[in-house]
């Protein structure tokens, strides 16, 4: 994904865990303790939201690990061992993959360097034990991480985590070549996000959004009524129908779980978007939107919903796992 699309969906998380319900007793919604953490991060985001843009882009502006970070590649193989994870069942990425041409056949990592899961698992430990060192240290101490620092770590997970979501990050087919439908798929997302979305680029090197009054990226004036036919729109209607839940999904026990999971389903849902028999050569920039089953509409509606989804369970868990230690709970 690109910068404006990864900005994008950090904001749509921290909506997402503002607008979730608190139900006491009734799982899978936010219990009455879990309202107070998830109050406190999304004060806490809201506060640091101006360095969204540039931090959750730092790694590919910056730190530039694309070939083995940002992605976990599969591909068909007869003697394959991976099992296929479980998602959440509300997740559209899970209930499109059902539908795979490849989802009944044996399958393995292509690459053994590619290490999406690990990335996302060791960001996440390091939010939660910058936030644990910037309480246990006194204000002004030189090793105490400050409130910007511990947003980077933040801003920089939620971006290795939507890339699980991009099914070319997952399938260890070559569609980076030729046409690049890879890039072009990214950049009709971002396309679409500045398309409808007032951005300030006054200020050089910290682009930002502009916000509605409830604090979110503000629509263009102009564009409202033609947003409410995108993709974009369709995202955020699915998430306001979905019970959210902080859970990983069956057997998925930590963040590597959840990731590996998620990267399974992307490659299944790759070859539901583009058939088994496509190529390089037959996929063209007039096409490639229309080749398989699944409309490029609904895959995108998928991908940006579901990773939305996701960055708001772990963004979630990372800091409810803070919050108890702060409070001397385990």
């Amino acid at each position: 994904m690109k910068q404006f699309t990864h900005a994008w969906l950090a904001f749509m998380a921290i909506k997402r865990l503002e607008h979730a319900v608190s139900s006491p007793g009734l799982s899978p919604e936010l219990t009455t303790d879990d309202r107070g953490y998830a109050d406190g991060l999304i004060k806490w985001f809201k506060n640091n939201r101006d360095g969204v843009i540039r931090g959750a882009w730092y790694p590919d502006s910056l730190i530039k690990d694309m070939a083995t970070s940002h992605i976990l590649k599969f591909e068909p193989y007869d003697a394959g061992t991976e099992k296929l994870k479980r998602l959440p069942e509300t997740y559209l990425t899970y209930k499109h993959s059902k539908e795979s041409p490849v989802r009944n056949r044996n399958f393995t990592v292509a690459d053994k360097a590619n290490n999406l899961p690990d990335r996302c698992e060791s960001l996440t430990h390091s939010v939660i034990d910058h936030l644990k060192v910037r309480e246990s240290e006194k204000k002004g101490s030189a090793v105490s991480p400050t409130n910007n620092q511990v947003a980077l770590w933040l801003f920089m997970l939620s971006h290795y985590v939507a890339d699980a979501h991009v099914p070319l990050h997952c399938d260890a087919r070559k569609f980076s070549g030729g046409v690049d439908i890879h890039t072009e798929m990214e950049g009709e997302w971002d396309g679409e996000i500045r398309k409808y979305y007032q951005i300030d680029k006054s200020e050089k090197g910290n682009k930002r959004f502009l916000y509605d009054p409830d604090g979110y990226p503000l629509v263009k004036s102009g564009k409202r009524q033609e947003y409410e036919s995108s993709y974009l729109k369709k995202a955020d209607e699915e998430l306001s129908g979905r019970k959210f839940s902080p859970l990983f999904g069956t057997a998925n026990n930590n963040v590597w779980d959840f990731t590996k999971a998620i990267c399974q389903h992307s490659y299944l849902l790759s070859h539901c978007f583009l058939p088994e028999d496509c190529t390089p050569t037959t996929v063209t920039l007039q096409n490639w939107k229309s080749l398989g089953g699944l409309s490029f509409d609904k895959l995108s509606t998928a991908i940006l919903s579901d990773a939305t989804d996701s960055i708001a369970r772990i963004w979630f868990r990372a800091w409810r796992r803070y919050a108890k230690w702060e409070k001397g709970q385990t």
